[in-house]
């Protein structure tokens, strides 16, 4: 089982960033997208093409994870998983 990060940043509006990361290193372009839930969809349904191996991805945002989530369940669950970010981000500021 191969684990990589994904780290969405809000850019501006309807503008996050994603990128990914083995360690410290980035692997791969960043990408926009309009919604944290459209990224975390994005890299469920390409993940395994686009790194070969990964199996499931940390998801970080606002400086927040949500722990390391298999590649369907980020594309099922996308927006429970990008609401529990966004909570999470909020409750701590």
């Amino acid at each position: 089982m191969m684990v990589l990060t994904l780290h969405i940043r809000h850019e501006g509006s309807h503008q996050y960033l994603a990128r990914v990361f083995d360690g410290k290193v980035q692997v791969g372009a960043a990408t926009l997208h309009a919604r944290i839930d459209e990224a975390i969809a994005a890299y469920g349904m390409r993940g395994s093409q686009s790194f070969p191996g990964v199996t499931a991805f940390a998801i970080w945002y606002g400086g927040w994870s949500i722990g390391a989530k298999p590649l369907a369940q980020m594309v099922d669950e996308a927006a429970l998983l990008a609401n529990r970010l966004v909570v999470l981000s909020a409750v701590v500021r």
